[in-house]
């Protein structure tokens, strides 16, 4: 924009799109320069006229709807040697200043999430280490643990982080530990989208349930079987993922060596730690022959 001194437009060109379309003969720093911007470019101009000296103003405004940035020079200049004006070049930034954002945003997001998985890291760090008898046993289960989720991780990563789809975290579960078509185990019903934080945390049950059929239960048994099935009921907005394994064994049967059904730790992962985490509710229950966990949350 090219502006004499007595406030009359010369020339304009290429002006960024959220600036008013009007013709030359028509604009004013009210018309072109309202919602905030007129007193910022009125002083610019005062400062240039008075001192000679180029000014740099950035223009910036937000609502609900908008988010535009200008990168504004202001210059003494003669479009005819004798008559003084002012050239005014603007720089649209809003673009740039939108990825800065998102990329701050996701940062943060990076940054909360980090610290999450790290909080959940040393919370079974801790707690493996309290139920574990020797350093091989702590090191098996604690490898196994980082290992589902890192698992559920990885899905939730190549989604861009909005979240791992169930029926695939299931599938990357249990691949780490049977076959594919392992046809003991039977995998079933609706599939849904869970968001980073129910990925994890149901990861980690899933993989606590699997631990525990290797170890004890269905797959360390001719002819134990499992049914994984996930139900998405039509009336109450809930989701329900229920692990059925018929193991052909007794309960006592079914312990581990130091007399535990399931280890302690794994039996808070079931019972208390992904339901507080997904405002759901678990129900585990050991009985002859079966093994059966059911798990309610909100979707």
């Amino acid at each position: 924009m090219v502006k004499s001194t007595d406030d009359q437009y010369l020339y304009a060109s290429m002006l960024p799109d959220y600036f008013p379309q009007l013709e030359v003969s028509e604009m004013s720093d009210q018309a072109l320069f309202s919602g905030g911007w007129f007193e910022q470019i009125q002083e610019a101009q005062r400062k240039v006229l008075t001192t000679g000296e180029e000014g740099v103003v950035e223009l910036s405004r937000a609502n609900a709807n908008h988010y535009q940035v200008c990168h504004c020079t202001v210059q003494a200049y003669e479009a005819v040697p004798g008559s003084p004006a002012i050239l005014m070049t603007f720089v649209d930034l809003t673009m740039e200043r939108k990825r800065e954002e998102t990329l701050k945003a996701l940062l943060r997001e990076l940054s909360h999430r980090s610290k999450n998985l790290l909080a959940i890291v040393q919370s079974i760090a801790n707690q493996t280490a309290r139920n574990s008898t020797d350093l091989e046993e702590f090191v098996g289960s604690f490898r196994g643990r980082i290992a589902a989720m890192s698992s559920a991780q990885d899905l939730v990563t190549d989604s861009n982080w909005r979240g791992a789809m169930l029926k695939e975290l299931a599938a990357r579960q249990l691949a780490r530990y049977v076959e594919e078509s392992d046809p003991r185990i039977l995998v079933s019903g609706d599939d849904m989208l869970l968001e980073p934080n129910a990925a994890t945390h149901i990861g980690l049950a899933l993989h606590e349930l699997i631990a525990n059929a290797l170890a004890h239960g269905a797959l360390s048994v001719p002819g134990g079987r499992i049914s994984l099935y996930f139900h998405r009921p039509v009336d109450d907005g809930k989701f329900e993922i229920l692990w059925d394994e018929q193991t052909g064994r007794s309960p006592e049967a079914q312990s581990d060596p130091s007399g535990r059904t399931v280890p302690s730790f794994g039996s808070a992962v079931l019972m208390r730690v992904v339901p507080a985490a997904l405002d759901g509710q678990a129900e585990y229950q050991i009985g002859p022959g079966r093994v059966q966990y059911r798990l309610v949350f909100d979707v």
